[in-house]
C-alpha cells in the first residue's frame, strides 16, 4: 500500500511539475559540470547509495521519472547529491515556548540558494531553483508539509501533522571548502532526507531528534549544517560536521542560527570570509531579543523581509550584488505551533522573493494552510512552482504596499 502510494505520488508531481523538474535537473547536472565530475561517475556512486533511500522515496522516483520526462537515474542521482553539490544557505530563528507571545513556539526558516549557469534561456528564470510546497501524507506515517526543490523529495523546512518544525541551512567552517570539493568529496548524504524521515517517524521535538540523530553518527552531512527542530515546548539544534555534533537545547527562550556554528563555534570560518552569517545572525538575535515574551508570526514574517544591512548578501532577505553565483532568498516559511492542536499549527509559505511574496494577496504570493492541510487547500500555482515564477526576482520591493498581518 505505501509503496503504491508513493509511486502514483511520484506520477502526479511528475506530471504536474515537468518543467520545473527538467530546469531543476538540469542545474545539478550543470554544478556537477563545474565539478570535472563525470555523469557516468555520478550515476554509478547514485546506484551504490540508493540503500541511503527509503523504497517509499524510491517508488516515488519511478513514478516521477515516467511522467517527467526525466529518467530515474537522473532523478536518482539529483535526489541524493543535489543538495552536497549546491548547499543551501539560509536562516533560521525560533522562540520556544514562552518566548512566543502565545505560549507556544514560533519557527522561521528563509531559503536561499546560489544559481547555476544552465537556468537560461525562454524555459527559465534568473538562473536559480524553482521552489514548490509538497504534501505527503502516508497511512502509515506522519502527515508532512513543506516546502522542496521541484523534483526533489528533501525538506528545505516543514512542519508535520503532531507539530513538529524543522528546518536547516549550511555552516560554512575551517574544515570545509565549498568551491575546493574535489570528486572523492562530493557523494554525502543529505540532510534535507534526514529531515523528512524525522518529521515521518517523529512526534514531538525529541523523538525526531532521536530519529535523525543516529543518522548523523553513521553518515554525516553532505556539507556541515545546522538542523532545527522545535514542538510547542521546545528548540533543538543540531550542529553537525564530518567529525563534530553537538547539540543546544532551548525551552521558553529565544534561538537562531545564519551559515555557521554557535556551539561549535571554534569550528566556524572568520568574519572577514564569511560577513553575511555573522550579520543575519546578530540581526535576528537582535529582533529576537527585542521581542522576547512577545514574539509572533509577524515577528518572523517582518524578519523574512528584512533588509537590514541591505538589501544585499547580509540582510535576512537577501539579494544578490554580483551576479546568480551568489546566494539570494528564495522561499519563507513560518509556523505557529499550536501545543493543544497541534494539527490546527498555522502554516504560512512565502515562494519567490520575501519582500515581494509576503506583500501580495493571500494565494497570490504566500499561503496560509495548518499543519494537517492536504493538497486540495493548497493553490495550484504553488505545487507547480508557478508562485515561485511569479515571485522570484532580484529586485528589492520599492512600492508602498504594506505586509499583510498573519496574526489578525
Amino acid at each position: 500500500m505505501t509503496a503504491t502510494y508513493y509511486y502514483e505520488l511520484g506520477r502526479s508531481r511528475g506530471k504536474r511539475l515537468q518543467d520545473a523538474i527538467v530546469q531543476n535537473v538540469a542545474g545539478f547536472w550543470t554544478a556537477v559540470e563545474d565539478r570535472g565530475i563525470d555523469r557516468e561517475t555520478v550515476h554509478a556512486e547514485a546506484e551504490t547509495q540508493a540503500e541511503r533511500l527509503a523504497p517509499e522515496t524510491r517508488a516515488e522516483i519511478e513514478g516521477k521519472a515516467e511522467t517527467s520526462g526525466v529518467s530515474e537515474r537522473d532523478l536518482l542521482a539529483f535526489s541524493l547529491f543535489e543538495e552536497t553539490l549546491v548547499p543551501d544557505g539560509c536562516t533560521t530563528a525560533i522562540a520556544a515556548g514562552d518566548a512566543a507571545a502565545s505560549g507556544d513556539t514560533v519557527f522561521f526558516k528563509q531559503s536561499d540558494k546560489k544559481g547555476a549557469d544552465e537556468f537560461e534561456g525562454e524555459d527559465y528564470h534568473q538562473h536559480q531553483q524553482i521552489n514548490v510546497v509538497r504534501i505527503e501524507d502516508p497511512d502509515d506515517k506522519n502527515k508532512v508539509i513543506g516546502v522542496t526543490a521541484a523534483g526533489s523529495q528533501a525538506v528545505k523546512m516543514g512542519i508535520n501533522e503532531k507539530g513538529v518544525a524543522i528546518g536547516s541551512n549550511i555552516s560554512r567552517t575551517v574544515t570545509f571548502d565549498e568551491e575546493g570539493k574535489d570528486s572523492k568529496d562530493w557523494a554525502a548524504a543529505s540532510r534535507g532526507e534526514y529531515m523528512r524521515q524525522g518529521l515521518l517517524h517523529g512526534d514531538t521535538a525529541n523523538e525526531v531528534a532521536e530519529r535523525i540523530t543516529p543518522m548523523l553518527f553513521a553518515d554525516p552531512m553532505s556539507s556541515p549544517g545546522n538542523i532545527d527542530i522545535a514542538d510547542h515546548e521546545r528548540a533543538i539544534i543540531l550542529e553537525g560536521e564530518f567529525t563534530h555534533l553537538a547539540s543546544e537545547w532551548v525551552e521558553d527562550g529565544v534561538v537562531g542560527r545564519a551559515n555557521k556554528f554557535q556551539v561549535l563555534d571554534d569550528l566556524a570560518r572568520s568574519r572577514e570570509e564569511i560577513p553575511s552569517s555573522y550579520a543575519r545572525y546578530e540581526r535576528v538575535m537582535e529582533v529576537l531579543e527585542a521581542n522576547e515574551g512577545d514574539v509572533t508570526v509577524d515577528t518572523m514574517r517582518d524578519l523574512s523581509v528584512d533588509h537590514e544591512n541591505g538589501p544585499g548578501l547580509e540582510s535576512v532577505c537577501r539579494h544578490q550584488e554580483h551576479d546568480y553565483t551568489d546566494e539570494t532568498s528564495l522561499s519563507g516559511a513560518v509556523f505557529d505551533i499550536d501545543g493543544e492542536n497541534p494539527g490546527d499549527s498555522d502554516v504560512y509559505i512565502a515562494l519567490g522573493k520575501p519582500c515581494h511574496a509576503w506583500r501580495s494577496d493571500e494565494g497570490e504570493g504566500w499561503i496560509h494552510i495548518t499543519a494537517d492541510a492536504t493538497e486540495a487547500d493548497v493553490p495550484d500555482a504553488f505545487l507547480s512552482g508557478d508562485a515561485w515564477l511569479e515571485y522570484y526576482t532580484e529586485e528589492p520591493y520599492a512600492g508602498t504596499a504594506e505586509v499583510t498581518p498573519l496574526d489578525d
